[in-house]
């Protein structure tokens, strides 16, 4: 009973540490903003600056979180993607070093936050894949700018999302127009974070939801991914890891698998 008690205390004050240093990134992109770029008046620009404090952010949590992932499993689950592979939300790269190059045939990283963008070609080359990795500036609601890349519906093997559903604007759009880019057959990897169905825990993500979206890039602590991914199309297989009850005790308990299309 201690035990479960300090990790859910543990768990609960996690995302604090994400509010500290998203304030700490917020101050340093404003003495960027005033002191370097001397150029207050983008100050009055809060989308770009909040655009900024996040790409600040994601470059130093960035590394902590890819390593978590190294637990859960989740670079076996990048090395399935095959194919031609659209991977949402990339953010600076962390997944990119861990396809399996033997399986692929091309890869689109969607990623809209342009700060983003020199970290990621960074790790992309690093990886091996400048030739077969294109970045592409948008987000996945953006259908025309996406048809400028030769992003178009049933055309991928694999669509990849890891943790990005919890901060697109409307989420089941998303997980529909995910679902249409597959074709018939190809494969939706996912690793999201989700709400939880511990009672106490829930709560808890709901206060925290109050600022996080605000702070995080739109990011949302309580959002049901799993159902909605259930219900964005005609799925020949869910192979979905639901969270454990000990899982769903903490903060941010996570979902991951494999979901077919049918052809």
């Amino acid at each position: 009973m201690a035990l479960q008690i300090k990790l859910r205390t543990m768990s609960y004050l996690e995302p604090l540490i994400f509010i500290i240093v998203d304030f700490y990134a917020a101050i340093i992109e404003f003495f960027s903003i005033v002191f370097v770029k001397r150029r207050p008046q983008d100050l009055l620009n809060l989308s770009n600056f909040a655009e900024a404090t996040f790409s600040r952010l994601w470059l130093i949590m960035g590394p902590t979180l890819a390593a978590k992932e190294i637990e859960m499993g989740v670079p076996k689950l990048v090395a399935s993607a095959s194919g031609t592979v659209i991977e949402i939300g990339p953010g600076s790269g962390n997944q990119v070093g861990r396809y399996d190059p033997s399986k692929i045939t091309k890869i689109y990283g969607i990623e809209p936050n342009r700060g983003l963008h020199d970290k990621l070609r960074e790790n992309v080359k690093n990886a091996g894949l400048s030739d077969v990795y294109t970045i592409v500036p948008c987000g996945v609601e953006d259908v025309e700018g996406l048809r400028k890349y030769g992003v178009d519906q049933q055309v991928f093997d694999t669509v990849l999302s890891v943790q990005v559903l919890c901060s697109v604007p409307n989420p089941k759009e998303t997980a529909a127009a995910l679902y249409r880019l597959l074709k018939p057959g190809g494969t939706m990897i996912v690793y999201e974070h989700v709400k939880s169905r511990d009672m106490i825990s829930s709560k808890v993500q709901d206060m925290y939801n109050i600022v996080w979206p605000y702070l995080l890039a739109n990011c949302n602590m309580n959002r049901d991914t799993a159902q909605t991914l259930r219900e964005a199309g005609d799925w020949a297989k869910i192979d979905l890891r639901l969270p454990t009850e000990e899982d769903d005790a903490l903060a941010i308990p996570r979902i991951w698998g494999h979901l077919t299309k049918a052809s």
